[in-house]
């Protein structure tokens, strides 16, 4: 049975968008802003998206809410509605480049295809707080297919005045979502033009009719600007028109001037550092195994891509490469404009998402420009590439999520069973091993979650627990002992507080999680300087005793295994309430299980514990195992300072740590 190209066009599309995205997908969890938001839901119910949003971007909190009381706590829910969402913007722009482009049937395969698994787009696992960016950018599609069905030559009278009224009103609802997708709308209007192009035979009929048909949808920029400058109260700078246009004001050339070389650098990054930058950043975290399988898995979609091109490549008039390169361009142009506006340019993989817009724009340009080679063979060779790449490259940014949210979970479920209880208005400074640490609610987020997961206080959204980032200005405040500092972001409220301070750390992903303290000595030659120095005045007794918090498992995952570093956590609670029976306890059940761990420093309480019985042969054998000279200082000096131990056990302590040549 013959199937129709549309149809294989959209089921290549959606194969490998799943090859791209969801292999991983159940692995996928909270991260970057996600954690603010999903305890504040938590905390004080959904409806708390209204006054989050409420600074920037108020209709959010109308897709939040629904979300949220269909999917709950669920990361997975969100990731597979985000990917419905993607792969239905795909649909729309197929939709939209069959109706300019009809009988190009594998080039608009090809261009919606690379728009979908774009590889500059790298936040695709952030599904929570990107599911507006995500959504908005489907409905933007969605307006601008219809939009061009609207002007098509057979559409007249009321199906076309349908059209353009659904056109302008699902324009409007994704600029309430993400206004900086306004380069959308000089897509729209060179789209318009376009296709009254077609139909007039010289420039000044051409010109009128594409000024008379695009009037009426001018409707959506203009009425959301007017309402976002002279209506709508923003307080967040970066998302407020004036407060990013003043700059112009005091130094126009300056401000030209750096303008005009942002885009020209915006530019080469969307068209052509997204096809290698991030691939290389990323496929040093893999592993040769993960590499391979990579490898392969974007293989298979360049096959099934390139078997999809020959079923459908035809002698279709070449006109359209023309036309595509030029509104490419544009569409790559016009989705870059505002965010160097904002002062913003794309960096990967942070700031990938300002590639969004462009992304459209690029898959055009690639596609006409292969498309336009003499050879067939180069030609699907390169589309092959460019699959390949793309696919790999979302392959090594699925992994590379997905053990960033095994080590997120790791790291909390080890604070649980180390901390039954952290004490209310308590500072955090942690250390992540892999994720990245960038805001305060990344720590405080999911600290949160697990101690203080309820409601609060009744005027503020205020979390119970709060934290500051390991940098040199915090450093310095904690060293002056700086009285609490008030902050309010998107109406939550902090209270960080520098004489409060718990300093948690995991150097590595093979270490266990310490909670530093005054005269612990528990310092690891692995740990940064900047832990080094705040360990002094990190308050160990803010970790107070209790039943015990257990992360919730949607958020955090299944409980470990208890390997070393659950006994670890264990005996370090054990010796902060000089229990040390428990700790000789849980350091038998560790040797029976033959545990040792990978930081040295982590046979500290146990050997204090075997100083505290004086089992010197026990001092011996773990001391025999010990080759970090760094950590056997810290051991001599923990063991030292120890005044219950006798004179004897001291010497002989002396003697196996403290006698380094």
């Amino acid at each position: 049975m013959k199937r129709s190209p549309l149809l294989i066009s959209s089921l290549i599309i959606t194969g490998i968008a799943c090859l791209a995205y969801l292999i991983f997908v159940q692995k996928f969890g909270y991260t970057f802003d996600d954690w603010y938001l999903m305890w504040s839901a938590k905390a004080y119910g959904p409806q708390v998206f209204f006054p989050i949003f409420s600074i920037d971007r108020p209709l959010r909190a109308y897709l939040m809410l629904p979300a949220y009381l269909l999917f709950g706590e669920n990361p997975l829910w969100y990731n597979l509605s985000a990917f419905v969402f993607r792969v239905c913007g795909a649909f729309f722009f197929l939709w939209m480049l069959r109706i300019l482009w009809p009988r190009a049937q594998a080039a608009t395969m090809f261009m919606a295809l690379l728009f979908v698994i774009y590889p500059g787009f790298l936040s695709q696992p952030n599904a929570i707080d990107y599911q507006s960016h995500i959504f908005a950018l489907a409905l933007a599609l969605l307006s601008l297919a219809l939009t061009a069905k609207g002007f098509v030559e057979h559409i007249a009278g009321p199906r076309r005045f349908f059209l353009l009224i659904l056109s302008a009103l699902v324009g409007w609802l994704y600029l309430g979502l993400m206004e900086y997708y306004i380069g959308f709308e000089l897509i729209r209007a060179l789209l318009i033009g376009l296709l009254a192009f077609r139909t007039q035979s010289n420039w000044p009929s051409r010109a009128k009719k594409a000024i008379l048909d695009w009037l009426p949808l001018s409707v959506i920029p203009l009425g959301f600007v007017f309402w976002r400058v002279f209506i709508f109260v923003g307080e967040r700078a970066a998302t407020d028109a004036g407060a990013q246009l003043s700059l112009m004001m005091t130094s126009p050339l300056r401000a030209i001037f750096n303008w005009g070389i942002g885009l020209l650098r915006d530019i080469f990054q969307a068209l052509v550092a997204a096809w290698f930058v991030p691939l290389l950043k990323l496929v040093g975290k893999l592993t040769l195994e993960q590499t391979i399988i990579g490898m392969f898995v974007g293989l298979a979609a360049a096959i099934l891509a390139v078997l999809a091109y020959r079923r459908l490549m035809n002698e279709a008039s070449s006109a359209w490469r023309f036309e595509s390169l030029g509104l490419g361009m544009a569409s790559i142009i016009a989705g870059l404009i505002p965010v160097v506006l904002a002062n913003r340019g794309v960096e990967f993989p942070y700031y990938s998402r300002y590639t969004l817009i462009s992304s459209t724009g690029v898959a055009m340009v690639l596609v006409a420009l292969i498309l336009s080679l003499p050879q067939e063979k180069i030609r699907q060779g390169l589309l092959t590439l460019l699959v390949l790449v793309a696919t790999f490259t979302h392959y090594a940014n699925s992994v590379n999520a997905a053990n960033e949210t095994a080590a997120i979970h790791d790291f909390w479920w080890q604070v649980a069973w180390r901390a039954p209880m952290l004490e209310q208005n308590s500072t955090l400074i942690a250390q992540y091993p892999l994720a990245p640490m960038q805001e305060d609610y990344f720590v405080w987020g999911p600290a949160n979650l697990i101690y203080y997961p309820a409601r609060l206080y009744e005027k503020d959204i205020q979390p119970g627990l709060y934290a500051a980032l390991p940098t040199q200005d915090t450093l310095q405040k904690v060293l002056a002992r700086e009285r609490q500092q008030y902050d309010k972001r998107r109406n939550i409220v902090t209270y960080t507080n520098y004489r409060n301070v718990l300093v948690i750390v995991q150097p590595g992903p093979d270490s266990c999680v310490r909670i530093l303290g005054p005269g612990m000595f528990d310092i690891s030659s692995r740990d940064a300087e900047i832990f080094i120095e705040m360990a002094p005045f990190s308050e160990i007794e803010r970790v107070q005793e209790g039943s015990g918090q257990t992360p919730p498992y949607l958020v955090f995952g299944p409980e470990p295994e208890k390997g070393w570093c659950y006994y670890y956590q264990k005996a370090s609670l054990a010796r902060q309430y000089g229990d040390w029976l428990l700790v000789l306890q849980l350091g038998r059940q560790a040797q029976e299980k033959n545990l040792i761990p990978a930081d040295e420093i982590e046979w500290l309480p146990f050997l204090q514990a075997e100083a505290m019985q004086g089992n010197q042969d026990k001092l011996i054998d773990i001391g025999s195992q010990m080759k970090d000279k760094f950590v056997r200082n810290q051991t001599c000096l923990a063991l030292k300072s120890m005044t219950e131990l006798s004179p004897s056990m001291k010497n002989q302590a002396k003697s196996i740590f403290c006698d380094e040549k």
